[in-house]
């Protein structure tokens, strides 16, 4: 009969995290507004910050002919951890509303509200990633692995994002209120964007950036980006990202279930 149970019980998870992610596709289907900040500012990033930058000499990068060639998958990694505090937004818009007491009166899993959530983000950073890989080849970007180098890039932007989602819900949850949480949360991510090698070596950063940016997921996952667009050996980098997105995940992701599920 455990085992019976057990069975049914796995496959309503997905099953109910599917209908969540589906229900929150829908309302930005209904609302394309809200895609202007995960679509879009990504792009014009992108654009200016090669228009500026992308010139520049750089010393020291394994793999990168040109500062260019290093500065773009910097890029894809840092809007993945800009655009992740917008998750953990949605959740306390959510939970501050009448749809959290009407989830939390239904028979699903408790996980499934924040898995599904969390499932239509990582939909939001693949097409994001998409976009960007687009526009970076007309900038003169060169992706020399080809269509796996592709497929890297992709799973690295959305599990760098997913793992920085989960844990801005459980970071807004924490907090409570929604306009101090839009503060904290991205003060946070701005910070890792440039502490890191996302803009620059860490041997060229000020000496007291370079232990920080020597274990920053943003450095393992630009590193692991560049690796992958160079068909350069990527095992470091993606040992180092998979502990962080774990980190990230696990831990703040079973706290912020529980944290929704308390209704507090």
């Amino acid at each position: 009969m455990t085992t019976g149970s057990v069975a049914v019980a796995r496959p309503a998870v997905w099953r109910d995290s599917a209908l969540i992610a589906g229900r929150q596709l829908r309302v930005l289907r209904l609302n394309p507004g809200r895609m202007i900040y995960p679509l879009v500012q990504p792009v014009v990033l992108l654009v200016l910050f090669v228009s500026v930058l992308g010139n520049l000499a750089v010393r020291h990068a394994a793999g990168a002919e040109s500062y260019r060639e290093f500065l773009i998958p910097g890029i894809f990694v840092q809007n993945a951890v800009l655009t992740s505090p917008t998750s953990g937004l949605g959740v306390l818009r959510d939970a501050a509303s009448g749809v959290a007491d009407r989830f939390r009166s239904l028979p699903m899993s408790r996980g499934a509200v924040l898995a599904g959530r969390l499932g239509a983000d990582a939909i939001i950073f693949a097409a994001q990633a998409i976009l960007l890989l687009a526009v970076a080849t007309v900038l003169g970007f060169q992706l020399r692995s080809g269509v796996p180098g592709m497929a890297g890039v992709v799973a690295v932007t959305v599990g760098v994002g997913v793992g920085f989602a989960t844990a801005s819900c459980w970071l807004a949850l924490l907090i409570g209120d929604p306009e101090a949480a839009e503060r904290v949360l991205f003060f946070p991510a701005i910070a890792l964007a440039f502490l890191s090698s996302a803009f620059a070596p860490v041997s060229e950063l000020a000496s007291w950036m370079r232990p920080i940016a020597g274990v920053s997921p943003v450095t393992a996952a630009a590193d692991l980006v560049r690796a992958m667009a160079a068909g350069g050996p990527a095992a470091g980098p993606l040992l180092q990202l998979g502990c962080w997105i774990a980190g990230l995940t696990i831990v703040p992701g079973a706290l912020a279930t529980r944290r929704w599920q308390a209704g507090r």
